[in-house]
């Protein structure tokens, strides 16, 4: 089946919804009109129409939102609206997210891989998967349909999109790990004024003097840093430098404001020795909630989640509450993040195209969307409206508007080597930032620095 679809073989291949079909593919046997849509992104049944002509099955390949129930949801929702379509729901579990990533391309090769799948841009896939031919571009499905692609936040939608074609809708999105997930209560019993959780005043050195002002040997910690590549990002941004150019074709470590940016880091972890060193705490969340840390570089979602764990746990106020201190605005006025994000796509060759596309509709919605953040446990500020939802749920969503607003995109690999690219970053970071087998900052610097560059000058995957 060709992908380049016409208005007309849409419509003819549409799926009546209320007693209708939404149809089994562009082809021109039939001659049932399209269904007309609803706002927030998702398709709405048509009146009147003709039974279903044939059954059709969907494959949904997946690791997000399993064991949530959120996809069960939007299967059971979708099928209510087309009767004769039948989405399976194959989850991807038990690996990381990259190697996740790896089964689906053995899928592919496999001629296994379902055709509602997601490849995603912030974790360096989705180029990968279109050079790879994996995923089709859906601009004559969206041409076709009456969707309105501005119901979504620019900066996520700009990520749908390679070499002037857009191969998705967005699923996830945030602005990475820009602020300090915070335990007021230690200010408060020491006695020091939080900053508003909406400025970004707050400097770079007053971090440091609070990291050693709130560490007590063998019982708490001020601060604690990742070092993975999403950590890394934000840290030399927070300085003015970068992981890597915008083109993604160059380690950006040994530019004057990364380098201070990681001696920073370098004094605090290895010589003053008051971060946590990698596997001194199991998990950092947890630890948090129960007292043991007062700053964790994290994200938004970072920040919602520490207040649930809170409120679920039932913590005294006095031991844990939830606050965030925003990285300092930049000289240039940006804000140090980085805009991540995810999608939903249509695998290439997929008879039935047209139809898995009303499904990523009906997952990326309003509704979708709303219930992919409260139920499927994800961050997705994509959609203003699914943002003015969260805030009704709880206000905290409002402390993260600014960076969505205002925040730096990522830049990725351009050969794509996501998987090597985010474990050399880590790795070497780990080996920089190691306070139990110390090497000269210059040296580790420069081997991470290294080490970044050569999977960068690594052929495309």
């Amino acid at each position: 089946m060709k992908n380049q679809i016409s208005r007309r073989a849409f419509l003819r291949g549409s799926l009546l919804v209320t007693g209708g079909l939404l149809a089994a593919c562009a082809a021109p046997a039939t001659s049932e009109p399209a269904p007309a849509a609803s706002s927030g992104g998702e398709a709405a049944p048509a009146a009147g129409a003709a039974p279903a002509a044939e059954d059709i099955l969907l494959r949904w390949d997946t690791f997000r939102g399993i064991g949530t129930g959120w996809n069960e949801e939007r299967i059971d929702t979708f099928k209510e609206m087309h009767p004769n379509v039948t989405i399976e729901l194959r989850p991807i579990v038990g690996t990381a997210q990259q190697d996740s990533y790896a089964k689906m391309y053995a899928a592919f090769a496999a001629d296994d891989l379902g055709e509602i799948i997601a490849f995603d841009p912030s974790h360096f896939q989705f180029w990968r998967a279109i050079d790879k031919n994996v995923i089709m571009p859906i601009d004559d499905l969206i041409a076709a349909s009456d969707i309105d692609l501005s119901e979504w936040y620019a900066n996520f939608m700009s990520l749908q999109s390679y070499q002037g074609k857009q191969y998705g809708l967005p699923s996830w999105g945030w602005a990475g790990f820009d602020t300090l997930v915070t335990n007021a209560a230690h200010f408060k019993a020491e006695g020091i004024e939080l900053p508003d959780v909406n400025a970004r005043d707050t400097s770079m050195d007053t971090i440091a003097e609070w990291a050693h002002r709130f560490y007590v040997e063998n019982e708490r910690y001020g601060l604690s840093i990742g070092h993975g590549e999403s950590s890394v990002v934000t840290l030399t941004r927070a300085f003015g430098g970068d992981l890597i150019n915008a083109d993604g074709t160059q380690s950006m470590l040994l530019e004057d404001k990364s380098v201070e940016a990681l001696r920073w880091a370098y004094k605090l972890a290895v010589e003053d020795k008051v971060l946590p060193a990698v596997g001194a705490i199991e998990n950092v969340a947890s630890a948090q909630v129960e007292g043991k840390v007062t700053m964790n570089w994290g994200g938004s979602l970072n920040v919602r989640n520490y207040d649930r764990d809170i409120k679920a746990a039932g913590v005294d106020p006095s031991v844990a509450e939830v606050w965030q201190i925003l990285l300092p605005t930049l000289p240039d006025g940006r804000f140090p993040s980085q805009l991540r994000g995810g999608t939903w796509n249509i695998r290439q060759a997929s008879e039935h195209a047209d139809v898995a596309y009303e499904f990523i509709r009906h997952i990326a919605g309003k509704e979708g969307s709303v219930g992919f953040n409260l139920v499927g446990g994800n961050f997705a500020a994509v959609r203003p409206d699914v943002v003015a939802e969260l805030i009704v749920d709880n206000p905290i969503h409002e402390w993260f508007l600014s960076s969505l607003e205002n925040g730096i995109p990522a830049h990725a690999p351009v050969n794509s080597r996501g998987r090597e690219f985010t474990d050399a970053v880590a790795q070497y970071t780990d080996l920089l930032l190691d306070p139990n087998q110390p090497v000269d900052f210059e040296e580790g610097l420069q081997n991470l620095h290294d080490n970044v560059q050569a999977v960068l000058d690594m052929d495309a995957a």
